[in-house]
């Protein structure tokens, strides 16, 4: 099992999701930042259970891929 975990939170259900999992922090962050497309977002430290990174979603992007609120 790798140490980070990377989950998004699904414009349309509201659910989170696993996107990666990794050994390395910085790639972790990488996509959290990156590839999230306004999702929210966090990594999580799986050896500790602790939240490193989280983020909200950004209202504007939802609206634009039309989910609603």
């Amino acid at each position: 099992m790798a140490r980070y975990k990377v989950e998004f939170k699904a414009f349309k259900t509201g659910e989170w999701y696993t996107k990666t999992e990794t050994d390395h922090l910085g790639s972790a962050s990488t996509v959290a930042h990156y590839n999230s497309y306004g999702r929210a977002y966090r990594v999580t430290d799986t050896d500790t259970g602790r939240i490193l990174e989280e983020a909200d979603e950004d209202a504007g992007m939802k609206d634009v891929n039309g989910y609603p609120r």
